[in-house]
């Protein structure tokens, strides 16, 4: 094998669920911690300073106390230690600037709560909002203050670790599936063998989801089989409800495989996306063709299958293309796909370039009908279109078709000899290298992760160890990087040229999409 590997680009990528442990009550009160939303639609409001009230959902009380109650300083004020076992100490509780009071019983913490009075009637500070809130609501919210800290999160053991693995469902992905579940047995029996981390074993466990609604299959194998986090999870056309089982079930989920990864309002907080998908391909496709218009006018236009979920990434043309020039806009359908047509139209407006969101084969077919007409516009795809049926006809385009990919289309040096250690040590197979690399990339977020987060672990701790991140180099992707507010974890795309001979350039180049 060569040192420098080649690859295909990767074309295919219930009620709420009760926290480990908790009670009913329990779950609807950490609900109330964390989200300060009531679970039976009831109203919350927060009284701050000088008598100004809002609603609860701006100040809830994990914000400053912190998901573990153990408080976070900010802006100067550093919010009390609230779990339990430090709020009832015998002996009372002597704070930081020195108020006293004697431990609290859940009535003196629902004072508290709604009036802003410790057990010995000193005022509370002032940046402690007052809640208030329905009987039951306080109820389920002092159950769980109750709790709060001392659960153990599902999949967390003395000497193991369960990260699950969602495969494919059954039909054409299945090959792809045993392929990433091999890569990702083989970088996780690599780590046991160096011990682990932190003295845990990382135990793969592939999530079994019955035929049928396979969210909710997904949902229940979540709570079933009690994994800590889970890795290269196949969303592939079911993307927004399975990305919502995760977060419901509170899972952490590294590197999904999927073609629309999403960073909607609100955030999905527990998915981590680490490659572009199509919309983040497209924008880098404007700006690698704005940096050379070339001659003439410029005539852009975008071409897409008129499928919902590629909305989004027309949309993002069509404001990559403001302030530029023009736009043409052409949906079409896929069955039957009628490219002559399109081409006709594209020739009539003299199109050039041409941003094409469907897949290789009906571009390919769209080049052929231009050809006809004695048009070669430059042609731009995303990885979903690159395919050897389309880079077949580089010759005839002289070099105008382009093609964004999410990854590099080569894995060099210290990576690829990585790689080859661990194929050749595991037997991996030699199909499907895209899709295995992309499952690495995300098992070494994974790990670097969780070497972060310390032994001391918990899922909101690791959430909050993944939005630390910055340009971590995992050697199977482009450089990734997290945020409170961010979860792609790279935003842009590598543009390749097709050559004369009918392949990808030999290099790049990354282009910045953020």
């Amino acid at each position: 094998m060569s040192r420098t590997l080649r690859r295909l680009p990767l074309l295919l990528l219930a009620p709420l669920l009760l926290g480990a442990g908790l009670t009913p009550q329990e779950e609807r009160g950490r609900r109330i911690y964390v989200d300060s939303t009531s679970p039976s639609g009831a109203e919350i409001t927060a009284s701050l300073g000088q008598g100004v009230e809002v609603e609860a959902t701006a100040v809830p009380c994990a914000s400053c106390h912190g998901r573990d109650g153990k408080g976070r300083p900010e802006g100067g004020v550093t919010p009390t230690d609230i779990t339990w076992s430090s709020l009832t100490k015998p002996y009372g509780v002597v704070h930081p600037g020195g108020r006293r009071h004697p431990p609290y019983d859940e009535r003196s913490m629902r004072r508290a709560v709604a009036m802003g009075f410790d057990p010995a009637g000193n005022e509370l500070h002032v940046a402690m909002p007052r809640y208030r809130m329905s009987r039951q609501d306080m109820d389920d919210l002092v159950a769980y203050l109750k709790r709060l800290g001392e659960e153990t999160d599902p999949g967390v053991g003395e000497t193991a670790l369960r990260i699950g693995l969602l495969p494919p469902p059954p039909g054409p992905l299945e090959p792809m599936g045993r392929a990433v579940r091999a890569a990702l047995a083989a970088r996780l029996a690599a780590v046991n063998a160096d011990g682990g981390i932190y003295g845990r074993r990382l135990d793969l466990v592939p999530l079994e989801v019955p035929p049928g609604d396979r969210r909710a299959g997904v949902a229940a194998a979540l709570q079933r089989q009690e994994v800590f986090a889970a890795v290269a999870a196949f969303l592939t056309g079911e993307n927004a409800g399975l990305a919502a089982a995760f977060q419901e079930a509170r899972v952490p989920l590294i590197g999904p495989f999927t073609l629309h990864p999403r960073e909607d309002l609100p955030l999905n907080r527990y998915v981590y996306h680490l490659q572009p998908g199509t919309e983040s391909q497209a924008r880098a496709l404007v700006r690698f063709v704005r940096q050379d218009p070339g001659a003439g006018a410029p005539r852009p236009a975008v071409l897409a299958p008129r499928e919902k979920e590629l909305d989004a990434a027309v949309e993002t043309v069509e404001k990559a293309c403001q302030r530029w020039a023009p736009l043409t806009v052409l949906r079409y359908e896929r069955a039957p796909f009628s490219p002559d047509m399109l081409a006709a139209k594209l020739s009539a407006e003299k199109a050039d370039p041409i941003f094409f969101l469907g897949s290789g084969a009906e571009a390919a077919g769209l080049a052929r009908a231009l050809e006809t007409l004695g048009r070669h516009p430059r042609l731009l795809v995303t990885g979903a279109a690159a395919e050897a049926e389309l880079f077949s006809l580089g010759a005839s385009f002289g070099g105008r078709i382009y093609a964004a990919l999410p990854a590099p289309a080569a894995l060099e040096g210290p990576a690829a000899a990585r790689y080859r250690a661990l194929a050749e040590a595991h037997a991996l197979p030699s199909e499907h290298l895209s899709a295995q690399l992309a499952a690495l990339a995300a098992a070494e977020v994974l790990i670097e992760g969780l070497k972060r987060a310390g032994r001391d672990l918990d899922r909101e701790s690791f959430v909050e160890t993944l939005e630390g991140l910055r340009q971590l180099q995992t050697g199977y992707s482009p450089p990734v990087s997290f945020g409170a507010g961010r979860r792609l974890g790279a935003q842009g795309a590598y543009v390749y040229a097709v050559e004369r001979t009918g392949g990808l350039a030999a290099s790049g180049i990354w282009i910045d999409a953020e």
